[in-house]
């Protein structure tokens, strides 16, 4: 179980930290209006499936979760233009924890590879941070929550699969009912192997979620 500073259990973070996740979409594109083409088939929606996170990847704790949907463009100031790029497959899995710690996968089949590597190049950019720090006060204040976004980096660690960045924000969460302020954690770990991306997506108050690059090193090895 996840602990405060003073020892004491923080269950009553729980469904405050469960009101804060907002998808970014698939491959990195943060609603863009220059999205890729989809020609789903089967085939691919099946590879797309297998190498999403899944519960018997996560220790005891974990519980799936309905996915949410799609809400429009959130970020004007981030719009790659990637409908040269055509997604053959997708799929996406959510899972919380009692804790307070929420995790999404989101993994996009392409057609060939040249296309999974154009549009990693042309999404994996800094502007895509700044649409991660949006898309987080939006959580916030749809939330009913006071918040500031205390930091935010873009690594090109760890290094997974054929081409990855990562992203990280914290945030500092002003409690209403009694609860300390605390520092939320929002990690996204973007990867592209063969002809697949996946994203992943962590959020964790008080410290960073262990095992992040674990976990995505076992989506790599599935991803087609």
């Amino acid at each position: 179980m996840l602990r405060s500073d003073r020892g004491k259990p923080v269950k009553r973070l729980a469904p405050l930290a469960l009101a804060l996740l907002v998808l970014p979409p698939v491959a990195l594109a943060a609603a863009a209006s220059h999205d890729e083409p989809e020609r789903l088939n089967s085939a691919d929606m099946t590879l797309a499936k297998r190498a999403t996170i899944h519960k018997g990847d996560l220790p005891a704790g974990w519980l799936l979760r309905p996915s949410a949907p799609e809400t429009g463009d959130r970020c004007p100031s981030f719009d790659p233009d990637l409908s040269a790029f055509v997604i053959t497959g997708k799929a996406e899995t959510s899972f919380a924890h009692s804790a307070g710690a929420q995790m999404v996968s989101d993994v996009a089949v392409f057609r060939n590879v040249r296309d999974a590597a154009g549009d990693f190049k042309a999404s994996a950019k800094p502007g895509f941070l700044r649409c991660l720090r949006n898309v987080l006060l939006q959580s916030f204040k749809q939330a009913h929550l006071r918040a500031r976004i205390t930091s935010s980096r873009m690594s090109t660690t760890p290094r997974v699969g054929a081409q990855s960045v990562s992203y990280r924000v914290i945030s500092t969460i002003y409690p209403t009912n009694g609860v300390p302020h605390f520092s939320m954690y929002s990690d996204a770990l973007a990867l592209r192997q063969g002809r697949s991306q996946a994203v992943l997506l962590f959020i964790a108050p008080f410290t960073p979620m262990r095992g992040q690059a674990a976990l995505a090193r076992s989506v790599a090895r599935r991803m087609p």
